[in-house]
């Protein structure tokens, strides 16, 4: 027992109790707990006044008129917020363009490598070609496509940048 009459259980429920009281005055509780409080006010003169106190209060609250927002205030609210969604739907497709065309750019070249030496032997003839001067078509041609995607790679991330985000 402590100096109130209560023991330490009895204080631990009267001190979940006082935390579930503005909640109770307000109705916002489930029926449980509801109950749980109802049946502590029946025993706790402090609470039950607490209880009053919060409920003659939350009924001022609730009858005070709420200010409504001005129509145009409003309005404008909701183009700005138009805006901001119709511009964000375009830098997510400008990024999905823009990382298509690096995926692309790699893919196009992965995939035309092997295409393109089978193709050494007809060029050599054709055009009378060394391999050394072949090798140096096909390494431009190849870095070329590389500094494309690259370039590509740098708008994106420097759109990131802009936008204070990180890749």
């Amino acid at each position: 027992m402590n100096g109130f009459g209560m023991d330490d259980l009895d204080m631990k429920a009267h001190s979940e109790i006082r935390e579930l009281l503005t909640l109770a005055a307000a109705g916002v509780l489930d029926a449980a707990e509801q109950r749980q409080v109802e049946e502590h006010l029946v025993q706790c003169e402090a609470c039950r006044a607490e209880f009053q106190s919060l409920g003659r209060l939350t009924g001022a609250l609730q009858k005070q008129i709420m200010p409504q927002a001005p129509r145009s205030l409003v309005q404008q609210t909701r183009r700005i917020l138009e805006l901001r969604l119709q511009a964000q739907r375009d830098r997510r497709r400008s990024y999905f363009f823009l990382g298509a065309l690096a995926v692309l750019g790699w893919t196009f070249t992965l995939l035309n490598w092997p295409l393109l030496r089978l193709m050494d032997g007809p060029l050599i003839r054709a055009f009378n070609l060394s391999g050394t001067q072949l090798t140096w078509i096909w390494t431009t041609y190849i870095l070329a496509a590389w500094l494309g995607t690259a370039l590509a790679a740098a708008i994106l991330g420097k759109r990131f940048q802009q936008e204070g985000r990180t890749l």
